[in-house]
């Protein structure tokens, strides 16, 4: 019997499938009904929403996830924080909730161009010291916490989907979200394509299993009238069931934020953490 696992440890939440067999060559495929919006969309719609997030720079942003093997097993976070968003890479600060078997774990994380400060309550560290300090060489513990966001692993990837190469946009809509005038893109996302367009092996090997398990990705963004994304989500639906979902909440675009990083007298570098 096929099964669904998660990898789960007290900060990391990866989904993985093994292998199934893949579909024969005589499968019938779904055309897109007549009023879908050509392929050719998807690449306008993610010009004007990579331009808009490159003015604007700055947001608010709350973000939701859960994972589940589908049945007794179940991991939800919450992340709330700000971001800024330049040519070379994303900086902020986000305070971060996770749950599982009973069990809370708060996170604090400040990234910056030269790495990631993170606060975990309750962890131990020396004396007088409230923040570890990861690299881009010892932070693989840290990335795979940040996966849950999407491809990108990082605030906001649930855009990544929103990927010409990959996505077809099957309906789009006008809706208010939350008082403010949107357009709703539905998508749907070859796995398999998406992970000939990732870059990170660990990330593009999760798609490949995706795709062989018969995992079907759904994304969803609502863009306001400047072309801002106001929400973006994507579920990993097996069967028919929502079994992996992150949806971000982006607000108050373009305003200024300040991202102080901790006192050095509370850092210690990651690789002195107690083991």
């Amino acid at each position: 019997m096929r099964r669904l696992l998660l990898a789960l440890t007290s900060t990391a939440l990866v989904l993985s499938a093994p292998a199934a067999c893949s579909s024969g060559p005589g499968e019938s495929t779904t055309t897109p009904p007549p009023s879908s919006p050509p392929k050719g969309d998807v690449a306008v719609l993610a010009e004007r929403l990579d331009q808009r997030r490159t003015e604007l720079k700055t947001a608010r942003f709350h973000t939701e996830g859960f994972a589940t093997d589908g049945n007794a097993t179940e991991v939800r976070n919450t992340i709330d924080g700000t971001l800024r968003q330049d040519p070379d890479g994303i900086t902020g600060s986000m305070a971060m909730q996770m749950a599982t078997g009973g069990q809370n774990r708060k996170m604090d994380m400040v990234m910056t161009r030269d790495g990631l400060y993170v606060h975990v309550d309750g962890a131990p560290m020396p004396e007088g010291k409230k923040w570890g300090f990861y690299t881009r060489q010892n932070s693989g513990d840290v990335d795979a916490l940040l996966r849950g966001f999407g491809p990108g692993a990082t605030v906001g990837a649930e855009l990544d989907y929103v990927q010409p190469r990959a996505a077809l946009i099957v309906n789009r809509a006008a809706e208010q979200l939350d008082g403010t005038p949107t357009t709703r893109y539905d998508l749907v996302v070859d796995p398999m394509k998406m992970a000939k367009v990732i870059e990170n092996p660990d990330i593009q090997l999760q798609h490949t299993q995706l795709a062989e398990f018969g995992i079907t990705i759904r994304a969803v963004v609502w863009v306001d009238d400047t072309g801002a994304p106001q929400k973006a989500e994507y579920r990993f639906e097996l069967d028919g069931k929502v079994v992996k979902q992150s949806t971000t909440r982006f607000t108050e675009w373009g305003q200024p934020f300040d991202f102080p990083t901790p006192a050095p007298a509370e850092v210690v570098p990651a690789d002195q953490l107690p083991k």
